[in-house]
This record gives C-alpha cells, structure tokens and sequence, in this order.
C-alpha cells in the first residue's frame, strides 16, 4: 500500500485547539473522506473514513486500535477502506453469477 497523500485541512483548527487532519480519495468508484483528530492528553488519535457510492453515505468505517500520529491512523482507515469496498465488489461480483 502506498502512504496516502493528504488533501484538505492539516492542522489546528482556528477557535479550536484539536488538532484535526482529513484525507479524500477515490477508490473504485467509491468517495472516501477520512477524518482524524487527536484523543486527548495521551496523544492517542481517533477517527473515521465515510464511503459514499455516488454521493450516498454507505459506511462509516471507526479507527481501532491506537495510533500516536495522523498518518499512521489514516493510512489504517485508508487500508479498511479499501478492504470493505473490494470487500462488497466481491459481494456484488458473486450475486451477479
């Protein structure tokens, strides 16, 4: 898997001391927008990747586990999007047989 190159806001959010990232990409016809932004005082991040088919929301995808920085959390969200997306096109690939 290649790193994700990250678009969209980095950074600290004017009026808002949370450190917040997002990353947007495209994947199998599929819109995928990931968020993450920092946990709290142990430095953890959260976050989440919502696939849209089209412009419907289909799925949002939770971080698990822990993550010390926004990449490494959003290349985690980045590689369970991808999974579940070639995950429902095997899905719809079998139905179609």
């Amino acid at each position: 898997m290649t790193s994700p190159q990250t678009t969209g806001h980095l950074g600290p959010e004017e009026g808002n001391p949370k450190n917040k990232a997002s990353h947007d990409f495209q994947y199998e016809g599929w819109n995928v927008t990931i968020e993450v932004d920092a946990a709290g005082d142990d430095g953890h991040v959260s976050g989440h990747a919502d696939l849209y088919d089209g412009s419907a929301l289909r799925c949002r995808v939770m971080l698990s586990g822990r993550h010390r920085d926004g990449v490494s959390a959003i290349q985690a969200l980045a590689s369970k999007a991808r999974a579940l997306i070639d995950e429902r096109r095997g899905e719809v690939a079998t139905q179609g047989l």
